[in-house]
């Protein structure tokens, strides 16, 4: 993960996951099924991109802070 300003991190990972929700919102709303279903797989790769990340930084934290919790996706 490297030495990136946490913050600077969380804001570059809220702004992708951002994006990748409005693919699937727009992706919904023009019935492209399989760019909405391309787009719902992203979103399920980032819920687990972020809870490793959560971990990473929990690790490098000295005062444990919780904000908000990924857990772990699993799948059906």
């Amino acid at each position: 993960m490297g030495s990136q300003d946490p913050l600077e991190l969380a804001i570059r990972k809220i702004s992708e996951t951002r994006n990748l929700i409005q693919l699937l919102i727009t992706s919904s709303e023009s019935f492209d099924y399989p760019k909405a279903k391309a787009a719902v797989r992203d979103l399920q790769c980032k819920i687990v991109e972020l809870s490793r990340l959560q971990n990473d930084l929990k690790e490098q934290c000295q005062i444990p802070v919780e904000v908000i919790e990924f857990p772990a996706f699993q799948r059906d």
